[in-house]
C-alpha cells in the first residue's frame, strides 16, 4: 500500500456517509496512527464504535475482531493522555457518549452470541430443548433455551 492510501483518522469518512458493508476496519482506522490527544482518542473511539455496531448487526466477525484490537490500542492511548492531562468537561461528555455506545455494542454482542448458541443447540439434537435424539436420554440439566433480545430503535 502506498503512503497515499493511509488516511488521517480525523479525515476519515463518517460512518453514516458510507454503506456499512463497504467499510473495512483497516480502511477506517490505520493502527499505526496514534491520537495526539485524549479528545482525538475519544472521537476515534466514538466513530469506531458506530462502525462496530454496523459490523455486529451484520455479524462480520473479521471486522469485529479488528475493531476490538483497535479499541485496545485507543484505550491505551487514552490512558496515557489522561495520565498526563485530566479530561476537560467537554471530554467527559464525549467519554459518556463513548461509554453509552460501548454498552449498546456489548448488548448487541451478547444478543448475537445468544442467537448463535440457539441455532447451534438446534443443530445438536442432544442439546436441543424438548427433543431427544434416538438412543439418548432426555436432558435434565434444566437449562432454559437462549434468550434473544431486540434492542433496535
Amino acid at each position: 500500500m502506498s503512503s497515499e492510501g493511509a488516511a488521517d483518522p480525523s479525515a476519515a469518512v463518517s460512518p453514516a456517509a458510507v454503506s456499512p458493508a463497504a467499510v473495512s476496519p483497516a480502511a477506517v482506522s490505520p493502527a499505526a496512527v496514534q491520537p495526539a490527544s485524549a479528545r482525538e482518542a475519544l472521537q476515534e473511539l466514538q466513530r469506531l464504535l458506530a462502525l462496530e455496531k454496523d459490523a455486529l448487526v451484520r455479524l462480520d466477525r473479521d471486522a469485529i475482531e479488528a475493531f476490538a484490537a483497535r479499541k485496545l490500542e485507543l484505550d491505551a492511548a487514552l490512558k496515557e493522555h489522561t495520565a498526563r492531562v485530566p479530561l476537560s468537561a467537554l471530554d467527559r461528555e464525549l467519554l459518556e457518549g463513548v461509554r453509552a455506545a460501548a454498552l449498546t455494542n456489548q448488548l448487541l454482542l451478547a444478543h448475537a452470541r445468544s442467537c448463535v448458541q440457539g441455532v447451534l443447540s438446534l443443530l445438536a439434537p442432544v442439546n436441543a430443548p424438548g427433543y431427544t435424539a434416538s438412543g439418548h436420554a432426555p436432558t435434565t440439566a434444566g437449562t432454559p433455551p437462549p434468550l434473544a433480545l431486540n434492542f433496535r430503535r
